[in-house]
């Protein structure tokens, strides 16, 4: 990994930020280096070397924490019964609603990780690999293997949706929480039970059709 440097720094902090709002491929290089306040037009190519690289150092910074926890997670839901699917859920939900509470650069992970992941093909194999560090496929692979009634083609729609679902929705919760919890917000643990309720149902829920 590189070493840290506040410059370095800046630029990954604002790029977070203009990717987690406008979306990676709308976002130039010599934007991030505004945004960063530096002088230097090249200071991203002399800190990163290309835009792929910036990207995965974003992630790189995030992901160890979040597979260590869903690790964690995969290994109580396995003890479990083949019939426990909400165990399997909670693997796939708990890591992303507890790391949205960290701060705003996990929530800007959030949404730009949701982004990756459904643009996979897209990237390259180092991103494709940090990606696959967080232990999500093997998740979702737990809760396949115990909802086998849904088509697959139905399982791969359901799921999509459902990853971008969590991202946003934790970090539009942590989100409002920084801004004094307007409107009504839910307790952490009722956030939580709710939030899984909902990916279960969603993933279970009955098919009409062939």
């Amino acid at each position: 990994m590189a070493e840290s440097t506040p410059t370095r720094d800046l630029l990954l902090d604002a790029a977070a930020r203009l990717y987690a709002e406008r979306g990676v491929d709308n976002v130039s290089l010599a934007e991030i280096v505004r945004a960063a306040n530096q002088r230097n037009a090249s200071a991203v190519h002399y800190h990163f070397g290309s835009r792929h690289e910036v990207l995965r150092a974003l992630l790189a910074r995030h992901v160890p924490v979040i597979a260590e926890r869903r690790h964690q997670l995969l290994e109580v839901a396995r003890s479990r019964s083949e019939h426990d699917i909400r165990s399997a859920t909670e693997a796939i939900v708990r890591p992303v609603t507890e790391f949205a509470q960290r701060g705003w650069r996990e929530r800007a992970y959030l949404q730009i990780g949701s982004e990756m992941t459904g643009a996979v093909d897209r990237t390259t194999p180092e991103i494709r690999d940090l990606l696959a560090q967080t232990e999500g496929h093997q998740a979702w692979d737990l809760m396949r293997q115990r909802c086998p009634g849904v088509p697959t083609d139905l399982w791969r729609v359901r799921r999509d949706i459902c990853i971008a679902f969590i991202g946003r929705a934790a970090a539009d919760r942590a989100r409002r929480l920084d801004r004094g919890g307007e409107g009504e917000v839910l307790s952490d643990d009722r956030f939580v039970d709710n939030l899984l309720d909902m990916v279960t149902g969603a993933m279970t829920a009955p098919h009409v059709g062939g």
